[in-house]
Formats: C-alpha cells, sequence, structure tokens
C-alpha cells in the first residue's frame, strides 16, 4: 500500500526548532506535526514547496497522542516536499520553514487561538529584507525540483512504461543528488 505521506528525519525536527525559538516565540506553545509529502504537488501551474495548515476536529482526534503530551491532537501541520527538502541547503530550508510559519497567527483570547493568515503587504517586505541575497529563492527552488521530478518521470519510463522498479533497482535520482551533493560534488 502506498502512503503519500511520512513522518520527516531529524532535520526538519532541528530546523524547525531553531526557527521556532529565534523567530517565532509566539509559537513554543503550539503543537506543530511537520510531514514529508512523497509527491509532487502543483497549484495553479507552480510546484508547492510546502505548506500549512490546520487540522480540522477528524485529524486532531486521530492526531492525539497522550503518551507524547498531545492531548488535543496538532495545532499546525506543515507538509513539505520531500525532493525540495533533499535537494536544498540549510539557507533554502530556513527560508521555507520561516516562510511557512509567517502564515500562522497566535490569538490567545479564542478558545482555538492557532490560526492562519493570508500574506499581506507586511510580510511581503519583511520576506524581502529576509531574503534579499536571494529573493528569487522560491523559483530557484521550484525549477530544481522541477528538474529532479522530470528525470524521476524519465527514469520511471525508460524502466517499462511507468511501472516501478524493483527494490534492488538503485538510487533514485534524488538519492543520487542528495549523495552528490553531501559529498560536494553538485553542479
Amino acid at each position: 500500500m502506498y502512503n503519500r505521506y511520512e513522518d520527516v528525519d531529524s532535520s526538519v525536527i532541528t530546523a524547525l526548532s531553531a526557527i521556532r525559538r529565534e523567530s517565532f516565540p509566539e509559537l513554543v506553545n503550539a503543537k506543530i506535526k511537520p510531514l514529508f509529502d512523497l509527491k509532487k504537488r502543483v497549484s495553479g501551474g507552480l510546484i508547492v514547496l510546502a505548506r500549512i495548515m490546520t487540522p480540522n476536529e477528524l485529524i486532531k482526534h486521530f492526531t492525539a497522542d497522550e503518551q507524547k503530551g498531545i492531548d488535543d491532537g496538532y495545532d499546525y501541520i506543515i507538509i513539505i516536499d520531500k525532493v525540495v527538502w533533499q535537494s536544498t541547503g540549510d539557507t533554502d530550508r530556513e527560508r521555507l520553514l520561516r516562510h511557512e510559519l509567517r502564515h500562522t497567527f497566535v490569538d490567545i483570547e479564542a478558545d482555538n487561538p492557532y490560526r492562519l493568515l493570508d500574506h499581506d503587504v507586511s510580510d511581503f517586505y519583511e520576506e524581502m529584507e529576509l531574503n534579499r541575497d536571494d529573493p528569487r529563492w522560491k523559483e530557484r527552488v521550484a525549477s530544481l525540483a522541477d528538474t529532479i521530478y522530470d528525470q524521476m518521470k524519465d527514469e520511471a519510463k525508460s524502466r517499462g512504461r511507468g511501472r516501478k522498479a524493483p527494490a534492488h533497482a538503485g538510487p533514485t535520482p534524488i538519492e543520487t543528488y542528495a549523495e552528490e551533493r553531501a559529498q560536494g560534488q553538485e553542479g
């Protein structure tokens, strides 16, 4: 059985914790569940690098875990494209998480204080300032992810009309790219 989502690795947890601590102190008590999306998601013709959502009551019920201190379920769920995460460096990863967390709003007077906001003008200016060294980082990362997904699609076709390869078929393009990146051999 194929599952589109999987739990993130420790690199996401570490980065998310640091960004919350440094830039989003209002989220100190928010319960945030990060997940990897294993499939390319496109919206409006553009690849979705990551997204944040507030879970409905049903999802909250299914994510409750008293042993972890998550009695009422998660307040936010961040879904990160796994190809994007594995193919980018720490700076772009920080930008990605920070961008998603900028959508959050905490209303301590409300019964459910955790909400989401659309972008506003002040967010735009703050993002521009924070990313002044690379203002088009999202386009660059999206282009890289698109290229990797295209390579994966081409490789799947060459193995037999889109059928999945046997488990012993060797590394995927993203695994090869991630390994080269880790060894400093990227192009």
